[in-house]
C-alpha cells in the first residue's frame, strides 16, 4: 500500500528497484555518479515519500562511505541532521519551484567535482522535495562542466531483466518517426535547439534582446577560452529527462521534460554562457578595479502584458473566489475585489546579504585558471569562516528568501487597449509602469471602489507581504522606471487582484546591450506563455510579456535599487493566500493540471 501512494506522489518521474533489499525509491541514476532522489523524510511524510530509513540503507548497501549528499530544501521547508548520513551532506537551500540566485550554480557544480574526482567509486545524491526541478537544475549545472558529454549509467540495475526487455522494445518504438497527430499531441517535448536560448538572442522574427554574446567583449578575449566538447546544454537536459523520468506507455508520447520550470532553465544557459566564458562584461570579474566600482543600473521601464480577454465566466469566478478568500479570513492584509481589470506585478529579490556572500565565495573558491567549473585546492576558508557553516543553523533560510521592493501597474487609461486578432481572439493589452508609494494608492483606491472596504483591524499602512494590495511600496528614485542592480537576479509576480497568474526570473545584464555604450540605451526581453514559471487558472490567459530596460548613465549606478518591503509576518514567511486564490479559480475553471505545483509556488 505504501509503495502505490509513493508512486502517486512520484507522478510521472522514475523509480528504482532493489530487489536484493526489496525497496522501491523515487530515485534515479542520471549517470554512473549522480544521483537523483526525493526527500528522505520521516514520519507522516514517508508514507508517501522516500522513508529516511530505506534511503539511508540503500546507499550504505550500493555505495559504503563514497556518497556525498546535497541538500537543496530551506529550513522553513525540510530539515535534518547531517548526522543522519553521517556528516555527509552539504547544503545550499532556496525555495521550491524558484530559480536559486545565480552564484549558487558554481559552488554546487565545483563542491560536487571536487567529491567525485577523488574516486571513481564515489557518487553524489542530490536531492530537494520532489527531486525534479531543484535537483535536476544542479545536476545539470555540474554535468556542463565536464569536458566530455555525460552518458546514461553503463546498465540500470534499477530494472527486472523483464522490465529491461520491454525497455528496449520501447527505446525501439520511440526513435521511430511519430505521425502529425502524435507530434502535435506529445507538444511538451525537448526542443530540438538549446532551450531558452532564442529569448536572449537576436531574431528576424522575434524583437529579443541583444545578448552580450553578440560581441565578443575584451574581458572575453583575454580569458581562457573553455575547450572545445560535444558536451551541450541540450543533450545534458535530454539525458536528465530520459533518466529522471518515467518512460510513456504508448510510443507516440514524449517524455515530459525533467527541468520544467522555465526560469531554472533559464539559469542554466546562462550557466552555459559563463562557463564558455561568454557572459556580459565584468560580470562575477575578479578585476580590482572592476570590483571597486559601483554595480552597472538599469531602470526597468515598463512591462507589456497581452492576454486574452476574460469571459464572464471567469471573470465572475475571480471575483468569487476574491471574496471567498477575504470572507473565510485566510486573507491576513488583503481586501476582496470585485475587478477583474486591475492586473499588477510584484517586483522581488532575493536577500543582499545572502547573495553578495554567495557572490564572494564564488570569486573565492573559483580556480586560477579561470575554468568556472573547477574549485581552487585549499579555498575552504575565507576571512575566518568556513565554507561548511555558510548555511548552519539556518542562517539565511531559516525565513523568507525572497521578498517585494517594487509595484508596477496601469497608470492610465491608455495603458489598458483592448483588440481583436484572428489567431488569438479578443485579446487585452495592458502597459504596467512603475508606481510611487501615492499611485499605489491610487490603484489600491480604486480596487476598494469596486470591492469592499478593508476588514475591520487592517491598518492600510502597515507594510506587509509582497503578494499584498496593502503593501507600502517605496518612493522610486529616478523618474521613468525602477533603478535595478544588472546584475541580480530579478523576480517578476503577476497578478489580477488577489489571483497570482505566473511569474518569471531573469538577469537584466544577460538580456542588454553590451558594451554599455550610452545611457537609455534600450532593450526589450519577450516571453511567451509557455516561458512565464506557472500560468494555470487565470494565467492561461497570457499570450506573451515583454520587458523593457534601458542603461543607467555611469553617474547614476551609485543609486541602489529599492530596498526590500516587508512586514514582520513577512520576514517569518507567513503568506498571503494567492496559492489559495489561484488554486480555487482554476479548479473551477477546470484546469487541474499543475495545480498542486501551483499551489506550492505561489505559497513559496
Amino acid at each position: 500500500m505504501g509503495d502505490f501512494v509513493r508512486r502517486l506522489v512520484s507522478g510521472n518521474k522514475a523509480r528504482y528497484k532493489d530487489e536484493e533489499l526489496d525497496l522501491e525509491l523515487d530515485l534515479a541514476y542520471i549517470t554512473e555518479q549522480v544521483i537523483v532522489m526525493g526527500y528522505p523524510a520521516t514520519g507522516l511524510e514517508g508514507l508517501y515519500r522516500n522513508r529516511r530509513e530505506d534511503a539511508k540503507k540503500f546507499l550504505d548497501h550500493r555505495h559504503g562511505k563514497n556518497y556525498w549528499v546535497f541538500n537543496f530544501c530551506p529550513v522553513k521547508e525540510n530539515t535534518y541532521s547531517d548526522s543522519v548520513f553521517e556528516g555527509r551532506v552539504s547544503r545550499y537551500p532556496f525555495p521550491d519551484h524558484h530559480a536559486p540566485p545565480l552564484a549558487v550554480l558554481p559552488l554546487v557544480a565545483r563542491e560536487i567535482r571536487l567529491w567525485l574526482d577523488g574516486s571513481s567509486e564515489r557518487v553524489a545524491v542530490l536531492h530537494c522535495k520532489a527531486g525534479k526541478g531543484r535537483s535536476g537544475t544542479m545536476a545539470c549545472a555540474y554535468l556542463l562542466t565536464l569536458d566530455a558529454a555525460p552518458s546514461a549509467p553503463r546498465l540500470d540495475k534499477s530494472l527486472t531483466e523483464k522490465e529491461r526487455t520491454k525497455t528496449r522494445a520501447e527505446q525501439v518504438m520511440n526513435a521511430m518517426p511519430a505521425d502529425e497527430a502524435a507530434d502535435v499531441a506529445g507538444g511538451n517535448g525537448q526542443s530540438e535547439d538549446d532551450p531558452i536560448k532564442h529569448e536572449i538572442t537576436d531574431s528576424d522574427d522575434k524583437p529579443a534582446a541583444t545578448l552580450s554574446t553578440s560581441k565578443v567583449t575584451q574581458e572575453a578575449d583575454e580569458t581562457p577560452r573553455r575547450k572545445e566538447t560535444e558536451n551541450s546544454l541540450t543533450h545534458v537536459l535530454e539525458l536528465h529527462t530520459a533518466r529522471r523520468m518515467k518512460r510513456p506507455s504508448s510510443p507516440s508520447k514524449k517524455l515530459k521534460q525533467g527541468v520544467s520550470i522555465p526560469s531554472q532553465r533559464r539559469w542554466l544557459y546562462y550557466w552555459s554562457l559563463i562557463l564558455a566564458h561568454q557572459a556580459p562584461p565584468d560580470f562575477w570579474s575578479v578585476d580590482p578595479e572592476v570590483r571597486v566600482r559601483p554595480s552597472p543600473k538599469v531602470k526597468l521601464t515598463q512591462i507589456k502584458l497581452r492576454m486574452r480577454e476574460l469571459s464572464g465566466l471567469k471573470t465572475s469566478l475571480v471575483r468569487a473566489v476574491n471574496t471567498l478568500v477575504d470572507t473565510a479570513g485566510l486573507s491576513k492584509r488583503t481586501t476582496a475585489t470585485n475587478s477583474s481589470s486591475q492586473v499588477w506585478a510584484s517586483l522581488a529579490r532575493y536577500d543582499d546579504d545572502f547573495v553578495d556572500t554567495l557572490e564572494e565565495w564564488e570569486r573565492f573558491t573559483r580556480d586560477d585558471g579561470g575554468a568556472m567549473g573547477i574549485r581552487r585546492r585549499g579555498a575552504d576558508h575565507m576571512n575566518g569562516e568556513a565554507f561548511t557553516d555558510l548555511f548552519r543553523e539556518g542562517r539565511f533560510d531559516s525565513k523568507k528568501m525572497v521578498r517585494s521592493f517594487a509595484r508596477m501597474g496601469p497608470l492610465r487609461d491608455e495603458d489598458i487597449q483592448k483588440g481583436e486578432s484572428e489567431a488569438d481572439g479578443k485579446v487585452q493589452t495592458l502597459l504596467l509602469r512603475p508606481l510611487t508609494g501615492d499611485k499605489w494608492l491610487s490603484i489600491r483606491e480604486k480596487i476598494e471602489a469596486e470591492g469592499r472596504t478593508p476588514a475591520a483591524g487592517v491598518d492600510a499602512n502597515v507594510e506587509s507581504e509582497d503578494t499584498s494590495i496593502y503593501d507600502a511600496t517605496q518612493a522610486l528614485k529616478g523618474d521613468g522606471g525602477v533603478v535595478l542592480d544588472a546584475h541580480r537576479e530579478l523576480r517578476v509576480k503577476l497578478y489580477l487582484g488577489q489571483v497570482f497568474m505566473g511569474w518569471f526570473w531573469f538577469v537584466p545584464t544577460f538580456h542588454m546591450p553590451h558594451p554599455r555604450a550610452s545611457a537609455g540605451e534600450s532593450a526589450t526581453l519577450v516571453l511567451t506563455r509557455k516561458e512565464v514559471d506557472f500560468p494555470v487558472g487565470i494565467g492561461s490567459s497570457i499570450l506573451d510579456v515583454e520587458v523593457s530596460m534601458e542603461w543607467c548613465s555611469e553617474a547614476a549606478d551609485v543609486v541602489s535599487p529599492p530596498v526590500r518591503q516587508g512586514s514582520a509576518e513577512s520576514a517569518e514567511g507567513q503568506g498571503e493566500p494567492t496559492s489559495v486564490a489561484a488554486t480555487l479559480q482554476a479548479a473551477a475553471s477546470g484546469q487541474v493540471q499543475g495545480l498542486s505545483e501551483a499551489k506550492q509556488a505561489a505559497d513559496d
